[in-house]
């Protein structure tokens, strides 16, 4: 759904989430988590793949689903609360995808790892006892990302997951990696780690800031990503969304900026140089396919 997006994660604006790994997308509330996993596995599900749903939020609802392209009529759909159910369920579900040599025919998504529970604390709950935990919900958070990036790769399987994440206001010198629910394992397990932050906008030149039915204030968000981790391409990439609440994601937006830095066109005075011409980005993102010609995607790219 994004082009910015695909760019920092395959080092192609026409690539996308590696197939047969484990990509997590993680971020504050709001900042379109659970959306763009949604329109990933909408996109998998067109390319003939099958989709499976791990949702420990209840946050993914049938008609949301639908609207972001998911036939939910073909998605398997599994609530889950414990971390390690959520693993025996994988374990045992991609031991027989490899049994029945259905090897890359499906996708994963789990949403998300940090409302799930560590089956000890589970157990303490059940009799009502309310010692802390000390570290059993680390130690099933690695044990779940490592079953899944081990058997992603066994099994052809691509996975997804969301999680929140931690600032830390206290400190000094912040850090560029935030912290997260399961420890250290839940940022290096993966193959890709994308860090999420939002802005919300109210009235922005060069956005089509179109309130939705009902709304007083916010047109939308700028999200803000940055690859805390790759594998395939340079880490620590950084680029922005735009989520319109009118229209969803902006499948161009981010790509002016790009352009910017490329030197394929200047920015005077908050309008666009191209081709002898000042627009305002406002009128290249309405009109992208006028604009972003195959030659000038082609130097994007």
């Amino acid at each position: 759904g994004s082009m910015v997006l695909n760019g920092i994660i395959s080092g192609s604006l026409f690539g996308g989430v590696p197939k047969s790994r484990m990509t997590l997308f993680a971020g504050p509330s709001m900042t379109g988590k659970s959306f763009i996993v949604q329109k990933i596995l909408a996109n998998a599900q067109k390319e003939g793949m099958i989709p499976v749903i791990f949702d420990s939020e209840n946050a993914i609802d049938k008609d949301g689903a639908e609207n972001l392209g998911l036939d939910t009529s073909k998605v398997k759909y599994v609530p889950t609360f414990s971390i390690e159910e959520c693993r025996n369920t994988i374990y045992d579900f991609l031991n027989k995808v490899k049994e029945k040599g259905q090897e890359g025919k499906f996708i994963i998504a789990i949403d998300s790892l940090g409302n799930m529970e560590s089956q000890l604390q589970i157990g303490r709950m059940e009799k009502h006892n309310v010692s802390a935990d000390m570290g059993s919900r680390a130690k099933a958070m690695k044990s779940l990302l490592r079953t899944c990036t081990q058997l992603a790769g066994l099994t052809k399987t691509t996975i997804l997951a969301t999680n929140h994440i931690f600032e830390d206001p206290s400190a000094m010198f912040p850090s560029l990696v935030k912290d997260m629910p399961g420890g250290k394992a839940a940022v290096y397990f993966p193959s890709v780690t994308v860090q999420l932050a939002r802005k919300p906008v109210k009235v922005d030149k060069n956005i089509d800031s179109e309130l939705a039915v009902g709304q007083k204030n916010y047109a939308g968000v700028i999200l803000r990503a940055l690859t805390a981790k790759n594998r395939f391409v340079k880490q620590y990439l950084e680029g922005e969304m735009y989520l319109s609440f009118s229209s969803g994601l902006d499948r161009y937006y981010g790509l002016l900026e790009l352009g910017e830095i490329g030197g394929i066109w200047k920015n005077v005075a908050g309008r666009y140089e191209i081709n002898g011409k000042k627009v305002y980005g406002k009128q290249i993102l309405a009109n992208p396919e006028e604009y972003f010609t195959p030659e000038v995607m082609q130097a994007l790219d």
